[in-house]
Order: C-alpha cells, then sequence, then structure tokens
C-alpha cells in the first residue's frame, strides 16, 4: 500500500455539539491565520511503580497525553467572537459592538476541519479556549487564538477524533 501523506489546510469550522455527539450544522469563523493551525497531542503520562528489590519497574501505568487543536483567526466580527470568547454582540451591521464576558466562560464546540489533500478531520466535542493576541502595530494583524482540548463525546457511539479520506 502506498504511503499517504496529509499537507495543507483547506477550512476549519466549528458548530454546537448535538446530543454530545458531531454537531450537524458547522461554519467557519473566518480564514486561518498561516502557519497557526495544528492537532497536537501531548506526551503520555507514565507511572512506574518500583520495589526495593528490583532494578525494572513491578507495573506501569500509562495515561494517554490529551489531544488539543490550535488555530489562529483574523476575524473580529463580533458575533463570531461571541462565539468563542464568550460575552455578547450588541449594535446592527456595520457597527456591531462586543462586549467581551465579566467571567470564565464554557463553551464547547464540534470542530470540523478539510486538508489539501482531502482528508476531513471530526472533532465531536472540544472544549473551547480563545484569546485576544492584537498586534498593535504597523506590521502586525489582530488575531484570535484558539486551543480545543479534545473531550470524550458523551452520546456513547461518536469517537472523540474521526478521520475519513472522501471517495474521489
Amino acid at each position: 500500500m502506498p504511503e499517504q501523506r496529509i499537507y495543507g489546510l483547506e477550512y476549519i469550522k466549528i458548530g454546537d455539539p448535538v446530543d454530545g455527539g458531531m454537531a450537524t450544522t458547522l461554519a467557519a469563523l473566518g480564514v486561518t491565520y498561516e502557519n497557526t493551525a495544528e492537532l497536537v497531542q501531548d506526551d503520555d503520562e507514565v507511572t512506574d511503580i518500583f520495589s526495593e528489590e528490583n532494578v525494572d519497574p513491578e507495573e506501569s501505568f500509562v495515561v494517554a497525553g490529551a489531544k488539543r487543536m490550535n488555530w489562529s483567526i483574523m476575524n473580529y466580527d463580533p458575533d463570531e467572537m461571541v462565539k468563542i470568547l464568550g460575552g455578547t454582540a450588541t449594535g446592527t451591521a456595520p457597527n456591531k459592538t462586543w462586549n467581551s464576558p465579566t467571567s470564565a466562560v464554557n463553551i464547547e464546540k464540534s470542530i470540523e476541519f478539510k486538508t489539501k489533500t482531502g482528508e476531513i478531520v471530526k472533532i465531536a466535542r472540544a472544549k473551547i479556549s480563545a484569546k485576544l493576541n492584537w498586534q498593535i502595530r504597523k506590521n502586525g494583524v489582530a488575531l484570535i487564538d484558539i486551543s480545543a482540548k479534545v473531550l470524550v463525546p458523551t452520546d456513547g457511539t461518536t469517537a472523540p477524533i474521526q478521520r475519513t479520506k472522501p471517495a474521489s
């Protein structure tokens, strides 16, 4: 079987999980800032249990590393900001205002992204942490940095991450 290589990004979309599983309606927040999108996994946490009598461990327990998706967008549209930062959007376009939340927010979303090689990756449930990264200088751009920690779906049937290469 030939090697499979995956690269590039066509889109990232988010939506509200349905019944603890994958969202059925997803939309892009805006374009992704160059070289910021990644799906990464932390190193596993290994706990070895040693005895006085032996050099090698008697037992070894492994907890899989957490998985997360990171990316940055350049869209500061108030309605889109509410989806990932919380708060409210008031007024009417084009003069809408984003009002930041006054306390920490708990935001969960489903995520789907498609690569330039055609793979579609779905994350059914993720905890969103977003922060402002506004480069206030002549060669900077205002970004919103997004980190989405993969969570176990609560519907009992969906995998946390699914990767599919659709038929051509």
